[in-house]
């Protein structure tokens, strides 16, 4: 925390001055890289990116997948492709000086209790992706107490539907053995980022947005079983 904390100050204050100043949120994201990268470099955590090639690097994405350590932000932002913002509760942008740069960097808040703000959101959200930057969306709504993937909420793939961008799955490998959710010690170890094939979403309707969101658990599934974990191929817990 302590380690967290010390980074986390100077570059929210540059990101919030560079917003200021008139910079980009694109041309801002490096504060958000550095930190993800020095936080589990201090934590002596080393984050590996598995399946980066199958990106273009000229694409946009909607990247989907588990979320079951506080880790997997840093890891994310440590690896992931530059040019990416996250969709986000709306109360990490109430946190002091993290907040206003979180917006200042682009990223987009939801309220998650309120349907019409949450859609409004998605709209924002879509635009992002459609002008260029990725989005990175947690489809269980809130970090799996045991590892296990929760039921997926739909409405982030409503934005990859209005985008008409590709959604890649995701599967954070060892963040949660290096911090679960329910602990606050420390067990440092590799993680891997594994991405799954972009599933494209050209023609898709609002409507089949479970559809989409059914297909996307079952392959984080498959990415689950591939590092290892999850539950077997016939266990009725890979029902979506």
């Amino acid at each position: 925390m302590f380690w967290m904390v010390l980074l986390t100050i100077p570059l929210s204050l540059a990101v919030i001055i560079g917003g200021a100043l008139g910079i980009s949120a694109h041309k801002l994201q490096w504060s958000p890289r550095a930190w993800g990268r020095l936080l589990m470099w201090g934590i002596a955590c080393r984050v590996r990116l598995v399946g980066g090639d199958k990106l273009e690097p000229s694409e946009a994405y909607v990247f989907a997948g588990n979320h079951a350590s506080a880790l997997d932000i840093p890891s994310l932002q440590s690896v992931m492709p530059k040019n990416f913002r996250w969709v986000a509760k709306k109360e990490l942008f109430s946190i002091p000086l993290f907040g206003p740069a979180m917006t200042a960097a682009g990223n987009i808040p939801v309220d998650r209790s309120a349907s019409r703000q949450a859609m409004q959101s998605l709209i924002l959200a879509s635009r992002r992706v459609s002008d260029g930057a990725s989005v990175v969306i947690f489809p269980e709504g809130t970090r799996s107490d045991d590892g296990n993937l929760l039921p997926f909420k739909s409405g982030g793939f409503l934005l990859a539907i209005k985008s008409s961008k590709p959604v890649v799955p995701f599967y954070l490998h060892g963040t949660r053995q290096a911090m679960a959710n329910d602990r606050f010690l420390l067990d440092p170890g590799p993680i891997e980022v594994i991405l799954g094939d972009p599933i494209p979403t050209d023609g898709l309707k609002a409507g089949e947005r479970e559809d989409l969101s059914d297909l996307v658990r079952e392959r984080i599934l498959e990415l689950q079983r591939q590092a290892g974990e999850g539950p077997p191929v016939d266990s009725p817990g890979t029902a979506a």
